[in-house]
């Protein structure tokens, strides 16, 4: 909550003094804390609607807590409009059962489409091995976790292409209490990998990514030039350069060994916007965070943004514009249904850089597909996605260990 709360205050401000959209103090912010609970954040939102508070809802960014929400308040009074940034599930593209969801983030049918170009154009392999993180439990009460919404597209996409390309999985619990043990297991998978596929689909959180890698490294895997390892990090919003360095780690020989490991990686993300207002404007958040929120003494750490909390931003715009466009035409300006139709199938200038939403509500995003550099020695863009144009461009040459891909099948073939 403490980290969207200076986002909030910098896009009213440039509502009423910077765009000029409405009067000031045209917004009355209610926050709410769901707790990240399916059960409790539904029953904290209702609360507010009885209490005649709720004209607008942003954030829920878990999708079994945004879901019975989303359903429910196109049958408040006129409908209200529902924004997340997060939630990415590829069954919340279904508007018959969220009419008045707008999704300021990323979906994950985008990635399958993306998917489908890099395997087309440059990744051109038979066979693929997906290991990712799921919960430890995996009954239908706790659900499936945010690495198996995203990679399902990309399997169900690459699995439809004229040549479709076969696959794998194995999955496992990141936090796991036996840390001894999980890196045990990961060894013990990547062996079952590599006897599988050349290509290895990765989707976790940064740390356990360079466990993994760490790992690839100690078999070989990572070293020999003849697997690639894919990383899926897009739901951090991280940018990371040097994602193996780790200042806590005990040795610099471990850093080391995770620097050689990433040359085996390629990492897709979403792609980062380098607008100088963007820069500006992370500033400005930084200290609002510090001035308003006191964040770095009551946290213990430093302010840090991401795609999730800085499409907040983008979301009052959108909304702010769409009050706007109905208030001229005279029209009823707590009329969900007709706030929500000015805010589909549009384009606006946002904190980014031009936003896209298409006319089922969703935002198009862009991805960037990113490599080791040994001689910047940092990761770099290679190639990028364009979600508006269903277009993947390639921007410089690869970085392959050994100077070339690997190939798609041993010598002597899979065991």
């Amino acid at each position: 909550m403490m980290k969207v709360k200076p986002i909030f205050d910098e896009a009213l401000l440039d509502v009423y003094y910077t765009t000029q959209k409405l009067p000031k103090n045209a917004f009355e912010l209610i926050y709410v804390d769901t707790e990240s609970n399916d059960a409790i954040g539904p029953q904290r939102v209702i609360e507010q609607y009885c209490l005649k508070r709720v004209d607008a809802i942003f954030g829920i960014p878990y999708a079994y807590g945004l879901a019975p929400i989303a359903r429910i308040t196109p049958y408040w009074n006129k409908g209200v409009p529902v924004f997340t940034t997060s939630v990415k599930v590829e069954q919340f593209s279904n508007k018959q059962q969220f009419p008045l969801l707008t999704r300021l983030t990323e979906t994950n049918a985008l990635l399958g489409k993306l998917f489908v170009q890099m395997f087309n154009k440059y990744f051109k392999y038979d066979r693929v091995f997906y290991y990712f993180n799921e919960f430890e439990d995996p009954s239908t009460s706790i659900g499936k976790s945010d690495c198996y919404f995203t990679l399902n597209p990309i399997k169900n996409a690459l699995s439809a292409m004229e040549k479709p390309v076969e696959f794998e999985s194995m999955v496992f619990h990141e936090h796991s209490k036996d840390q001894a043990y999980l890196d045990e297991k990961h060894g013990q998978f990547l062996k079952r990998a590599s006897f599988y596929a050349r290509v290895i689909i990765l989707c976790a959180s940064p740390n356990t990514v360079r466990e993994i890698m760490l790992a690839a490294h100690d078999l070989g895997m990572a070293t020999s030039g003849e697997y690639v390892f894919i990383n899926i990090d897009v739901s951090t919003g991280s940018h990371a350069e040097k994602p193996w360095l780790r200042s806590n780690d005990t040795t610099a020989e471990n850093n080391e060994k995770a620097k050689k490991a990433y040359k085996a990686l390629k990492t897709i993300s979403l792609r980062r916007s380098d607008l100088r207002e963007y820069q500006n404007f992370e500033t400005r958040v930084k200290n609002r965070a510090e001035s308003n929120y006191n964040y770095k003494a009551v946290t213990g750490k430093e302010y840090e943004m991401n795609n999730f909390i800085s499409a907040f931003y983008d979301a009052v715009l959108l909304y702010a514009i769409a009050l706007n466009e109905t208030l001229k035409a005279g029209l009823d300006p707590r009329d969900g249904k007709v706030i929500t139709s000015k805010m589909w199938n549009r384009k606006f200038k946002g904190i980014t850089g031009e936003v896209s939403i298409d006319m089922n509500g969703d935002r198009y995003s862009d991805y960037s597909l990113l490599d080791l550099d040994e001689k910047q020695d940092k990761f770099v863009e290679v190639a990028y996605y364009s979600g508006s144009d269903n277009k993947l461009v390639k921007v410089s040459d690869f970085h392959w260990i050994g100077g070339k891909p690997p190939n798609d099948d041993p010598i002597c073939g899979f065991v």
